[in-house]
């Protein structure tokens, strides 16, 4: 597919690429971000239905409660997004660089590295929350700046202190094609889940709007980790040559049946 092709893309062009690899396995996609929230889902609504605005000082019961419920929900929503962004980054590499892609070989990867993706993770929140004490431009600086986090843990098998450099290395002079490029698939994103949240409030049952959200998720969030994975082979592009250091090794690859013959 000439959508798929490796090259340098402008801001609309790789969120397109986003979307083609989207649409090529879909279903894949789907299951691998479906793999981490169904279990979370099924355990959110199996907990006790219980409220901050229910729970009085003199509750503590109610209050434990109510705490460690959030915990746990918490911990298990850290847990599901980062394995489901770092699978379907992995897929989706696989898929843009033409090698083989499968679930089996995606979650032998991926599963390692998995602490790695957290800890990261938390750190790129923990600069998001000083970078909002900063007027949100912060926020912004940080998202251009360290955007490749994952990809680099994941794709590349840094560590997480390591890909916060490596991540600026690659945004180097890009940040402004970087941020636009993020800001675009997620106002498409926020509109969309804009969307669903008023579709759901017409149920009006917090069962249900957990569901359809759980859903919308599982089929929107992928198109999101695409585009990072496709603009961190981007950066790599203008950087480093990226795609012509694959041509180069597809090139000098040894002819089929070739291999072991006679000089």
């Amino acid at each position: 597919m000439d959508e798929l092709r490796l090259r340098s893309r402008s801001v609309s062009e790789l969120v397109d690429a986003a979307f083609a690899l989207y649409r090529r396995d879909a279903g894949q996609y789907m299951l691998l971000v479906a793999i981490g929230h169904v279990p979370t889902l099924v355990a959110k609504l199996l907990l006790p239905d219980v409220s901050l605005t229910t729970v009085t000082a003199s509750d503590a019961g109610t209050m434990g409660t109510w705490f460690w419920i959030t915990m746990v929900s918490l911990v298990a929503s850290l847990f599901t997004y980062a394995f489901g962004s770092a699978a379907v980054m992995k897929f989706g590499s696989d898929v843009y660089l033409g090698e083989r892609a499968d679930i089996e070989s995606t979650l032998s990867h991926v599963l390692p590295r998995l602490v790695n993706v957290l800890v990261g993770n938390f750190l790129k929140g923990f600069l998001f929350f000083l970078g909002a004490l900063c007027f949100l431009v912060g926020v912004f600086y940080v998202m251009a700046r360290w955007f490749a986090v994952g990809a680099a843990i994941v794709l590349e098998d840094k560590g997480p202190i390591e890909a916060f450099g490596r991540s600026s290395e690659l945004s180097e002079s890009r940040k402004r094609h970087i941020l636009n490029t993020i800001l675009l698939v997620g106002i498409i994103y926020g509109l969309l889940s804009i969307g669903v949240g008023l579709f759901a409030a017409v149920f009006k049952s917090a069962v249900i709007a957990l569901v359809i959200s759980t859903v919308f998720s599982i089929i929107a969030m992928p198109v999101m980790i695409l585009t990072t994975t496709v603009l961190y082979y981007d950066c790599r592009i203008r950087g480093e040559g990226f795609d012509l250091e694959r041509m180069a090794a597809f090139m000098n690859r040894p002819a089929a049946g070739t291999a072991g013959a006679a000089p």
